[in-house]
């Protein structure tokens, strides 16, 4: 009677416990690129409210100053202490210009982020302003706004791509940048 109590408590066999395995990489296999999607979209937060923030200060610079900002300084948004991006505010902004602003990733790559960049306009017929923020979508370039490029990080300018101002806010689709908000 022993005999058969022992031969019943062997364990698990070589196969079960490879089945195991390969269910196991697979369900991780299908889960792992999803996770760190989600990592770089939190991450991608950082820039978005950054670049809604600046919007809706050069639309109270322009109602003081009759124009744009042109340093995230003159906007007085407190930037340099971002984590993922570097955050800057194009440098020949105007009343024709628009206001414009970007914010480009320190690397893309390694944190999944990309690169993101705003626009305000106003319209002095209408009187009324428009903004849009822009990310983009080019993987070939690893998710960067090709001409996005910091000049001088410290009062936070530099040239901004990937988006028009002036009397239209919107998205240059030739930057390969999508809309992700747009107010009228």
């Amino acid at each position: 009677m022993l005999l058969t109590q022992k031969k019943q408590n062997q364990g698990f066999t070589l196969i079960e416990l490879l089945v195991v395995v390969i269910i196991l990489g697979i369900l991780s296999a299908i889960a792992l690129p999803q996770m760190l999607g989600m990592i770089g979209r939190s991450r991608e937060s950082e820039a978005r409210s950054l670049m809604g923030a600046m919007n809706r200060a050069q639309q109270g610079y322009f109602n003081e100053k009759a124009t744009f900002a042109r340093s995230a300084e003159q906007l007085e948004v407190p930037v340099g202490n971002e984590k993922h991006y570097i955050v800057f505010v194009n440098l020949t902004n105007s009343f024709t210009v628009g206001g414009l602003q970007g914010a480009k990733g320190k690397d893309n790559d390694k944190y999944g982020t990309r690169d993101y960049a705003a626009a305000v306009s106003y319209d002095p017929f209408d009187r009324t302003y428009k903004t849009v923020v822009c990310r983009s979508i080019a993987q070939g370039n690893k998710y960067q706004i090709i001409g996005l490029r910091s000049i001088d990080a410290t009062i936070g300018t530099g040239r901004v791509a990937g988006v028009t101002g002036g009397n239209n806010a919107q998205c240059v689709q030739s930057s390969e940048v999508e809309t992700v908000e747009e107010i009228n």
